[in-house]
């Protein structure tokens, strides 16, 4: 996703824009500047020279049950790999989940120096890649409920 400030300068008209990258041509986006607020947001599609795994780390994630209550913890680690030959600099984006049940309080226990947004769960990382360079970030929540109830993690 590219974000553009200061598209307003650009007199930009609402349809379809091809997207090129490294001289390669990657496919269509929108451009919709109706409808956009200070950030004009473009879909680029997938670079896949860009390699990205998420996965649950299940030596640090638990299950706790004591009382009325049961607590889980869920900790992930995404790893990003630049498989190109120009650094890379990119906002990772992830999310933990909101209750809006009162009986289930999820807090974030991790957020490994990611920018949180806690009105929508979403953890943002900025980093920058050498080329062949990885890095890997980690993050923790737990959901604490009634132990009678049962909680589905939508991975």
């Amino acid at each position: 996703l590219a974000e553009v400030a200061d598209w307003q300068n650009l007199d930009l008209l609402p349809g379809d824009a091809n997207i090129i990258m490294d001289d390669t041509y990657i496919g269509k986006s929108v451009i919709d500047p109706n409808t956009t607020a200070d950030t004009l947001n473009l879909s680029l599609g997938k670079d896949k020279r860009i390699a990205v795994k998420r996965s649950l780390v299940k030596e640090l994630s638990s299950l706790k049950t004591s009382g009325k209550e049961s607590k889980q913890v869920f900790t992930y680690e995404v790893l990003v790999k630049n498989n190109k030959i120009t650094d890379v600099n990119l906002l990772l984006k992830d999310q933990f989940p909101l209750s809006t049940i009162k009986e289930v309080i999820v807090t974030l226990e991790d957020g490994s120096d990611a920018m949180v947004n806690a009105e929508t769960g979403v953890l943002t990382w900025k980093i920058d890649l050498k080329p062949g360079e990885s890095k890997k970030v980690r993050f923790s929540y737990s959901v604490k409920y009634p132990k009678d109830k049962k909680i589905v993690n939508l991975k």
